[in-house]
């Protein structure tokens, strides 16, 4: 039905980063949901729950603005995550809203993409090279603000510049307080599935 988004072909890739660290929780369940639903579109899919990595926070060296590369190396971040965000072809953020923005755990992800952003506009390389990369965001919150969920887009927006995927747009709902509260959501599997064949078009 939709195709695919790969400029050589093969099949697609999407990683989800679950970012909250309740990984029982209603973060998870969303998260899961969505990427079923790319699965059962010919979508090859991976999560990874970012709490349960080890990931040293960005230092501030500007080591990744000289050379290209973060100058941490001893890391999950080093061994694991850069190399799959270079393959993924999607990526899918999942997050709760703490203090209006996302948990400490995902931020230090986010934060050592410093080195992708450092490649893309100081040292002018094209990392990883397509040009045709996605990103979702899938963010839940307990209260009803009304500007609950500006500072999670914010950061998600200026997450997926530095790794060079196109913000696709996001997912968002409030009054979740429970993985029961977005489980009986009544429109929940609609945007999911609306989303997902959003991402997967081609004239997106």
């Amino acid at each position: 039905m939709f195709k695919s988004l790969r400029i050589q072909g093969g099949v697609m890739f999407a990683l989800g980063l679950q970012g909250s660290p309740n990984y029982q929780g209603s973060t998870t369940y969303l998260l899961q949901q969505f990427m079923a639903e790319l699965s059962s579109k010919g979508v090859q899919t991976h999560t990874i729950h970012v709490a349960k990595k080890n990931i040293q926070p960005c230092k501030g060296c500007r080591y990744c603005e000289k050379k290209g590369s973060c100058v941490i190396r001893d890391d999950d971040m080093a061994a694991e995550i850069y190399p799959i965000l270079r393959k993924a072809d999607i990526i899918v953020v999942a997050t709760p809203v703490f203090f209006y923005s996302v948990p400490s755990q995902l931020k230090a992800l986010i934060d050592r993409t410093q080195a992708f952003w450092s490649r893309k506009y100081l040292l002018r390389r094209s990392d990883p090279p397509q040009k045709t990369r996605k990103g979702f965001l899938l963010s839940l919150g307990g209260s009803r603000g009304k500007q609950l969920f500006d500072g999670v887009i914010l950061v998600a927006k200026y997450f997926f510049d530095a790794v060079d995927a196109d913000y696709s747009g996001n997912l968002t709902y409030r009054n979740i307080e429970t993985r029961k509260d977005i489980m009986q959501h009544a429109a929940l599997k609609t945007d999911i599935v609306h989303a997902v064949e959003t991402i997967l078009s081609p004239t997106q």
